[in-house]
Order: structure tokens, then C-alpha cells, then sequence
């Protein structure tokens, strides 16, 4: 099910313009992105997969979708998207061949934060906590749990 959401969500991204096209999705279920490009499997994309993993209930928490995407093999972590579909993705966030890149996309399809190499999980939690709309579901259902 998680899946199909994922797909929703970054079809709407490939398509039509964010801002346009995120909104339509967003009465579905509003989520967060993040988006870790990376020319293959490397070091980099399993230390991405450890923070996720170690992290994953502060990243559920903020309705948080991760999705790795192989700028090489041009391949995503779920198996949803045709390579002519990642190719798209890596021109829209100008993502280089040879880069590791994670951009966070917030519940309202615009690219919040962009880290290069590593993700800074403190960071992503602080930037996303910051968000107007985050604020609001930490009024309206509290903390289950932080860093």
C-alpha cells in the first residue's frame, strides 16, 4: 500500500508541475518526501538505509516517505518508476551522474532542504519541525517520539 502511495505521489511530481500537481495527491494522503539520488550502490546509499532504518520512527512520525533513486541503472528503491520516469526526476532537481544528493519535498511539493553526500537526520528533523504545517499536527496529535 505504502508503495502505491509513493507512486501517486511522484507521478504527480513527474507530470505536472509540483506545486500544481501535489495538491491534487495531498487530499489522498499529505506526506513529506526525501529523495536520495546516488550514481549506485554504494557506502553512501547504505549508511542513507541505516539512518532510515534507525531513525524510522522520528521519520514516520513526520510522515516521511524516503525513496532512494539510482542515477546510474536509472532504478528507484521500489521498484515503481521506468527509467525514462527517474531520468525525469534527476533533470527536474538537477541531479548529476555522479552525485549523492537527498532533497526533501514537503506535503505541499516544494523542495525544502537539499543535502549533498550524507544527510544530516538532526537537521531534517529541526527543518521539518519548523514547517507551519508540521507545527500544526504537533498541536493537533503531539510528539510520539524524538532524537
Amino acid at each position: 500500500m505504502r508503495s502505491i502511495r509513493i507512486f501517486l505521489f511522484l507521478s504527480s511530481l513527474l507530470f505536472t508541475g509540483s506545486v500544481a500537481a501535489y495538491p491534487h495527491y495531498a487530499v489522498i494522503e499529505p506526506h513529506r518526501t526525501l529523495m536520495f539520488f546516488s550514481p549506485g550502490f554504494d557506502e553512501k546509499v547504505a549508511d542513507f538505509k541505516r539512518q532510515v532504518l534507525i531513525h524510522r520512527c522520528q521519520i514516520e512520525d513526520r510522515d516521511l516517505y524516503t525513496l532512494i533513486l539510482d542515477t546510474g541503472t536509472l532504478s528507484d528503491s521500489a521498484g515503481i518508476f521506468s527509467a525514462k520516469d527517474v531520468l525525469k526526476l534527476k533533470n527536474k532537481y538537477r541531479i548529476g551522474s555522479d552525485e549523492h544528493i537527498a532533497v526533501l519535498i514537503g506535503k505541499d511539493g516544494t523542495e525544502k532542504a537539499r543535502w549533498f553526500q550524507t544527510i544530516d537526520i538532526n537537521e531534517l528533523v529541526e527543518i521539518i519541525d519548523d514547517m507551519p504545517m508540521r507545527q500544526a499536527e504537533i498541536r493537533k496529535r503531539g510528539l510520539r517520539c524524538s532524537i
